[in-house]
């Protein structure tokens, strides 16, 4: 599986998440000129950008060690480029980051 079909895969998963958590998916994957947003939800009067991370060991660190200052300042110029296009109302908007682990062990012994 490449590195694009393991993201969608996470992206999958942490939106089913969200939505048995009772968040409402409003966007998945919206592009901007600042970036990319993964997921877009609403929770009340809540707006939520969720950054997904999927990762199948820690070799090059957790999802969350990823997400450094330059991705948080690409991540609220995406975000706030969505609300200005979108003109939607809310009361709070906020970032989260899901952190999907993939492990696949194929060594067992019995």
């Amino acid at each position: 599986m490449n590195n694009r079909a393991l993201g969608r895969a996470g992206e999958e998963l942490a939106a089913s998440l969200m939505e048995l958590k009772g968040y409402r998916v409003i966007k998945r994957n919206y592009y901007c000129r600042y970036g990319e947003i993964d997921i877009i939800a609403r929770k009340g009067e809540e707006v939520i950008f969720c950054e997904v991370k999927t990762r199948t060991g820690e070799d090059f660190g957790t999802g969350r060690e990823s997400v450094n200052r330059e991705k948080i300042r690409h991540l609220i110029k995406a975000a706030e480029s969505y609300l200005s296009y979108t003109g939607i109302e809310y009361e709070y908007a906020k970032f989260e980051v899901i952190e999907v682990m993939i492990n696949h062990i194929t060594d067992i012994r019995i």
